[in-house]
């Protein structure tokens, strides 16, 4: 093994530990809480070093949604299972990927690196909408409709502070929101059932989508 692909296989376990630490981090003070130098002072390391393992925060960021999205694709679904579900599979590995850390839909969703990963969650979720019949370009954005879901879907569990619904019940009665005030408004905050109801809705709607000829 060449001098230099020793120095890279060090860097690159060095940048690995630096990205666990940086979701540690995030886990104990939230994104806004991370800073370069935090993650020096944590890894014991002066700050031009951590700048020689990332360009900059955005980097890091990006190599930290990469982990996360490792674990969508740990578990990937069988071919054999039928399209459907592998999307719910698809879908459901995402959502526990995200769910797994704090903030981990913010720091997917600002990341538009074209990495390992996402790439093969991206390229499996397409290769399901394509089995379903829809056509290429369909397929792209069902791919990302499903994305985009579970990536919303995520992003409002993980904000919810746990007095949302006192807070809404506190404005409604006023008679000018005459649905909410029916309720229940609980439901809202039913992350589970509604992640599950919101994502059939997505596949009832693939499903319609084949079944109507083209015009």
């Amino acid at each position: 093994m060449s001098t230099e692909t020793k120095r890279a296989g060090i860097a690159a376990t060095r940048a690995e530990r630096a990205v666990r630490e940086a979701l540690d981090l995030v886990d104990a003070g939230g994104l806004e809480s991370l800073t370069m130098r935090q993650l020096a002072d944590r890894l014991g390391l002066h700050l031009p070093a951590i700048y020689r393992l990332f360009d900059g925060k955005d980097a890091l960021i990006d190599e930290m949604a990469e982990a996360i999205l490792a674990g969508a694709v740990a578990n990937l679904p069988a071919e054999d299972s039928g399209w459907e579900n592998r999307v719910r599979s698809l879908a459901g590995g995402l959502r526990s990927a995200l769910l797994a850390y704090r903030d981990g839909a913010r720091i997917v969703g600002g990341n538009y690196a074209a990495k390992r990963s996402n790439l093969t969650y991206v390229d499996t979720l397409l290769g399901c909408m394509l089995a379903s019949g829809l056509s290429r370009k369909q397929a792209f954005w069902a791919s990302s409709a499903v994305f985009c879901y579970v990536l919303g879907e995520a992003l409002e569990e993980q904000g919810a502070t746990g007095d949302e619904i006192e807070v809404l019940k506190g404005v409604l009665g006023a008679r000018q929101y005459p649905h909410l005030e029916s309720g229940p408004v609980e439901s809202l905050l039913d992350f589970e059932e509604r992640f599950e109801f919101g994502l059939e809705l997505l596949l009832a709607g693939v499903r319609a989508v084949v079944s109507v000829p083209a015009g």
